[in-house]
């Protein structure tokens, strides 16, 4: 062989793959250019013809977002996200090497593409979040080398058919928020490679148990089937899944008792089974000690909350509401020092609360309203500063306000009405940075108002307590206030103007105070207003005419004060649906408006108001009479003999005082 023929073989040699390569690339770019032409969506523009086929050219196509290349060829195809509309058309499996394809969140509606079965490389197909319609084929399990399949949040329907168990290299099943009906396959059972399992949110599947063949996937570490119609009881068996450390059962209709295996769990981490109808006491041994997050709430869980939940210092939240819990929280619960949220409301529960919650944790949300607690909030709840909610109603707590809660910048709502809680508020909780809603009512606390609150600040309730004082006119500055309650206190001086300037504000009570003074004749801002309670106070002077500008509001309760002269015409045009002025110095004439059966209750105790008919409980007014130059006017004598007359039917008459009474009608009308 001469020198010639060896080095032309040797340019063969290295020139056949080079060239090999280069068809691949011009195949596989045409493809995808085809691709693009069939999606027609501008969001592939960058899918353009390069100058250049070098691997250096930034325009090739495996340096495209969308594309990922292996040895040179397109091994992946990342579209999720991308407002697709048209179908996947059957040429996307010419491209010979694809082991991921990913259409997740676009709109492509059609039955399952078949078609994909020719992507014979094909690992992991993920559809989720589109339109795909109709059943899924029977014959799924075509795509034998799938390791993640995710069909989720589509419109399929029908049953999940039995053949999908033969997907055994599948690692990710996820089926979830489809149409499906039927009960899921027990051959789901068989895929014993399986570490993820997402059938949640389900709502059409025929009431069933969950199948024990899913226990027997000993390495599945997700299992999450909230909201799929399950009935019946957890297995016992589930406590064989030793891998597994996400359990969410949730929203469902199990009964029975949580199996004590379940908490012997290794690597269990999260346990979710709220909502459900699940009874009888919470395992009380517990090795799972690597558990994050339990939540048990809204079941009817009866017995004690366990000792052992002291001994999980990797907890963050731990929710046990709604459900009829008794006995004492363990004082450990309040030394983890990873737990953040505690939501314990509306049990059974007894006794003081640890004393050290919030020491040695970043408490964020403190829940444990609607129990039968006692004793003193802990002191330390808000150390850390990063507490967000103190929400303690309803129980028969004592003591004042933990001192810390005054140095909470972080907090956005403290609820601990219906206490017997005392003692001045922390001069820093009102001004917290944070705070939207604070609800003190029913309680002892005592202390004023301050003249600044948090900027935030829209609810503020502390009705039947002891705070004195005035209404301060830095209430101006409370500009995001929508509800103020502060009825049964010992509130005193006038009502100032500056209260009126809450443009947000919908609710009022200020009722039963000592309040005195005139009413702001001025009102500033107070068009959003809806109700309106000033009663049992010391209020004098009229009624504002400006109130009947208010289009909103709906409950007026002025009565049992000192207010006096006519009722203003212009409350007439207002929609009330409760009107109360009774107990005050009102005179004149009833608005029209309000001579009906809706109002007869609306004027007692008024004496020297009245009405065309007597169904109000005040005196009937006396009809115009014609003078000689044509003008209407009251008889006053018609009304002083009406006078002398009731005072006839109970006692002597005051006839001087009847008099009176009849001339002022007289002058009024």
């Amino acid at each position: 062989m001469t020198i010639t023929t060896i080095f032309l073989s040797f340019l063969l040699l290295l020139s056949g793959p080079a060239t090999s390569e280069s068809k691949l690339n011009d195949k596989e770019q045409t493809i995808l250019l085809k691709l693009k032409q069939h999606w027609q969506n501008p969001s592939l523009s960058h899918w353009q013809n390069p100058p250049s086929l070098s691997h250096l050219n930034s325009s090739h196509h495996c340096n495209w977002p969308e594309i990922t290349c292996t040895n040179g060829s397109v091994t992946q195809l990342l579209l999720q996200n991308m407002n697709i509309t048209q179908t996947v058309p059957p040429f996307i499996c010419d491209l010979k090497n694809l082991t991921v394809i990913d259409l997740s969140y676009n709109f492509i509606c059609q039955e399952f593409p078949k078609a994909l079965y020719n992507c014979s490389k094909l690992e992991e197909l993920d559809l989720s979040q589109n339109y795909f319609n109709g059943t899924i084929p029977v014959d799924i399990h075509r795509l034998s080398h799938l390791r993640r399949l995710n069909l989720g949040a589509n419109n399929f329907y029908g049953n999940i058919p039995s053949s999908i168990g033969q997907l055994t290299e599948l690692r990710t099943l996820q089926l979830f928020q489809c149409a499906f009906n039927g009960s899921f396959p027990r051959e789901i059972g068989n895929l014993f490679k399986l570490e993820s399992l997402q059938l949640a949110y389900n709502e059409n599947m025929t009431a069933a148990k969950l199948p024990s063949s899913f226990t027997e996937l000993k390495k599945l570490k997700f299992l999450w089937i909230t909201a799929s119609n399950l009935n019946g009881e957890v297995p016992d068996t589930i406590g064989e899944m030793e891998a597994l450390v996400h359990l969410d059962l949730s929203i469902n209709n199990l009964t029975g008792k949580i199996p004590s295996s379940l908490f012997m769990l290794k690597n269990l981490s999260i346990v979710y089974l709220y909502a459900n109808q699940l009874s009888g006491e919470i395992p009380m041994v517990v090795e799972a000690l690597n558990i994050d997050t339990i939540d048990l709430s809204v079941n009817k869980l009866t017995g004690s909350i366990p000792d052992d939940f002291g001994k999980l210092r990797n907890i963050t939240g731990l929710s046990l509401f709604f459900n009829q819990l008794s006995g004492k929280i363990p004082d450990s619960i309040g030394r983890l020092p990873s737990l953040m949220v505690l939501k314990v409301f509306s049990n059974n529960l007894t006794g003081t609360l640890p004393p050290d919650f919030g020491l040695y944790s970043m408490l964020v949300e403190f829940q444990v309203a609607d129990n039968k607690l006692e004793g003193k909030l802990p002191e330390h709840l808000c150390d850390n500063e990063g507490l967000v909610g103190v929400v303690a109603f309803n129980n028969n707590l004592t003591g004042e306000l933990p001192k810390s809660l005054g140095n909470c910048n972080g907090l956005k709502i403290v609820t601990v009405f219906n206490n017997r809680l005392f003692g001045d508020i922390p001069s820093g909780l009102w001004t917290s940075l944070n705070l939207s809603i604070l609800i003190l009512s029913n309680n002892s606390f005592t202390g004023e108002l301050p003249q600044r609150v948090a900027k935030n600040l829209s609810r503020l309730e502390i009705n039947n307590n002891n705070f004195s004082g005035m209404i301060p006119a830095g209430v101006s500055s409370w500009r995001k206030l929508v509800v103020f309650e502060a009825s049964n206190n010992l509130f005193t001086g006038t009502i100032p103007q500056e209260l009126t300037s809450l443009p947000y504000l919908t609710t009022l009570f200020l009722d039963q105070n000592q309040l005195s003074g005139s009413l702001p004749q001025d009102i500033i801002s107070w068009k959003t207003l809806n109700t309106l309670n000033l009663r049992q106070n010391k209020i004098s002077g009229l009624i504002p005419p400006e109130l009947g500008n208010l289009a909103g509001l709906t409950e007026l309760d002025l009565s049992e004060n000192q207010i006096s002269g006519p009722i203003p015409p212009q409350l007439g045009l207002l929609r009330l649906t409760l009107l109360n002025l009774s107990s005050n110095l009102l005179n004149g004439r009833i608005p029209t408006q309000f001579e009906n059966d809706a109002y007869a209750n609306s004027f007692f105790n008024n004496s020297v108001l009245c009405a065309r008919t007597v169904e109000h409980q005040t005196s009937q007014c006396s009809p115009p009479v014609k003078t000689i130059d044509g003008n209407a006017e009251h008889h006053s004598r018609v009304g002083e003999l009406r006078c002398i007359s009731q005072a006839a039917a109970s006692a002597a008459p005051d006839e001087q005082r009847c008099t009176d009474q009849a001339t002022r009608l007289a002058q009024i009308f």
